[in-house]
């Protein structure tokens, strides 16, 4: 009798949530798209209502009563979980919560209109990326890289202002504070996520000193200075959280003819067709839009789509072949489970798929489906391939450390100087010898937009590397784990959407993890495939 009573509450709450959530999808993506304050405040007002939903009090009280019953469906004791967390996480004062919705879609609104000005003139994150990968002369580096940083000190009083306001909120609840809150209701603890890190930071400090070092000596000859006049505009990239150029494969020359059919190709060769959410997607760069990209599910249904702003290089490669990872997880989640589990089963799952694709752009497998590279070329490339998604991988997890260290300290203690913190974590993880008393910081969208999220991108990378080594050992049967080709095996796609894709929040992440793989997520296969 209870367990109809729960579905009857379920199904309820499913038809006010689900068309308000597709409507809100679908104002977010037009929003991105045209950088229109009035398409902001169109997505605000329709999150504004969605939040509301999840605040009644009625509702929270009858969840909290089903939490507490025994129930012996496991699929209907999943959704209670589910549906718990995001009464729990609605709690509060609702006009609170409302300003913070506000002021979040302010800042993004800021974010996306923001172009740099260089020399009077106002140029794209494109360009500025372009600029600091080509760029021999230091003070037009220099000139650019704080172009694109003044956006940091433009919103971040406002950041500073949304961090408080989350953290009064969470108190509200019974959490110390945000970050502390975002990880439980994600199903992850502080203290465990925390071990984990320090096992990296350690794993990984030696390699990436050694990497340091010849990152420093190539640069200091490109530039023409001492390794101690280096600054964080000669690594080729805003925050240093990827590899500069330093070997002598020119990556981009492979991709200056375009990718995109390559990309089709490569998901349909392993029976995860992508077309459709690609048709779907906006893939270029206008006006006012989000100069990033993202994948977004709009209504659990099937309407997946991405958001790019495609230029003919290895970084648009990496990433169309990273979001459509999440679209074709997204896509192959079983669409006979209920509403409330039709999701990833966890950001960081998402992100394993993702990541694990957007390896293959540095994969001599992927690079020769691009121009016919003869045997010769193929052997030079192949060792420069490894190399470069090597070093990026190893670059990306120190800076990882520094965001999720930052980001806790943030939530901790919003009042100290969060300059200093933050240049002491990028001078601690990143070895950088530079300071300045400027909020560069606030210049990462992450920190607004996705709050409490960067530190799944380095569980990612484990959780993709395990499921790597999984598929080279029990499908492909082989016991290399460096540019393996994945190309036409559609074994390796049906084994992701049996395994993971299909069986969407049925399972917590960790458990999911060793389901998938045999194995608790840890970091060993990471660390064997790109740090010893």
């Amino acid at each position: 009798m209870v367990e109809l009573e729960i579905k009857k509450f379920i199904d309820e709450l499913e038809s006010r949530v689900k068309p308000l959530r597709r409507e809100a999808g679908l104002a977010y993506w037009n929003a991105s798209i045209s950088g229109k304050k009035e398409d902001f405040d169109i997505y605000t007002s329709l999150s504004e209502k969605v939040s509301k939903i999840f605040n009644e009090k009625d509702g929270f009280e009858k969840i909290k009563k089903f939490k507490e019953t025994k129930i012996n469906d496991d699929l209907l004791r999943r959704q209670i979980d589910i549906v718990y967390n995001s009464y729990l996480g609605g709690q509060g004062d609702i006009n609170l919560i409302s300003k913070i919705l506000k002021k979040v879609s302010e800042i993004e609104h800021k974010f996306n209109i923001f172009r740099a000005n260089v020399d009077g003139k106002e140029i794209s994150d494109n360009d500025i990326k372009n600029l600091l990968r080509t760029e021999l002369d230091s003070d037009k580096l220099r000139i650019a890289w704080e172009a694109s940083k003044k956006q940091g000190g433009l919103v971040a009083k406002d950041v500073i202002e949304v961090v408080k306001l989350r953290n009064e909120r969470a108190k509200q609840i019974g959490f110390d504070n945000y970050y502390q809150m975002s990880m439980e209701l994600g199903e992850q603890k502080v203290e465990e996520v925390a071990k984990i890190f320090d096992e990296l930071a350690k794993d990984s400090e030696g390699a990436f000193r050694n990497l340091k070092n010849e990152i420093d000596e190539i640069l200091s000859k490109r530039y023409n200075i001492s390794k101690n006049d280096l600054k964080p505009w000669h690594y080729h990239d805003l925050f240093f959280q990827e590899g500069p150029r330093i070997y002598d494969l020119d990556i981009d020359e492979i991709y200056k003819n375009g990718f995109l059919e390559q990309v089709k190709n490569f998901y349909k060769g392993i029976d995860l067709d992508a077309d459709d959410v690609l048709n779907r997607g906006d893939l270029y760069e206008k006006k006012g839009k989000n100069q990033h990209a993202y994948c977004i599910d709009i209504d659990r249904d099937g309407d997946i789509r991405i958001l790019q702003n495609v230029k003919n290089d290895s970084k648009w490669g990496e990433t169309t072949l990273h979001e459509l990872g999440h679209g074709v997880y997204q896509k192959f989640i079983d669409k006979k489970l209920p509403y409330f589990l039709r999701d990833n089963a966890h950001t960081l799952s998402t992100e394993a798929i993702a990541q694990l694709f957007g390896r293959q752009a540095n994969n001599i497998n992927f690079l020769k489906s691009l121009r016919n590279i003869g045997k010769e070329e193929e052997m030079r490339i192949k060792e420069d391939a490894v190399n470069v998604l090597r070093l990026r991988q190893v670059v990306f997890a120190r800076w990882c450390l520094v965001m999720m260290n930052f980001e806790r300290g943030l939530y901790e203690n919003p009042d100290q100087d969060l300059n200093k913190l933050w240049y002491s974590l990028v001078s601690k993880y990143q070895l950088l010898n530079f300071q300045r008393d400027k909020p560069d910081w606030a210049s990462k969208i992450h920190l607004i937009s996705s709050p409490v999220y960067y530190h799944n991108y380095a569980l990612g990378e484990m959780y993709a590397s395990q499921i790597h080594a999984y598929i080279c050992k029990n499908i492909l049967k082989i016991n290399m784990v460096r540019n393996v080709n994945y190309f036409g095996t559609k074994e390796i796609g049906n084994y992701l959407k049996d395994r993971i894709f299909s069986l969407g929040m049925k399972y917590k992440w960790d458990e999911l993890a060793e389901r998938s793989t045999g194995e608790k997520l840890n970091p060993k296969y990471f660390v064997k495939e790109f740090i010893i």
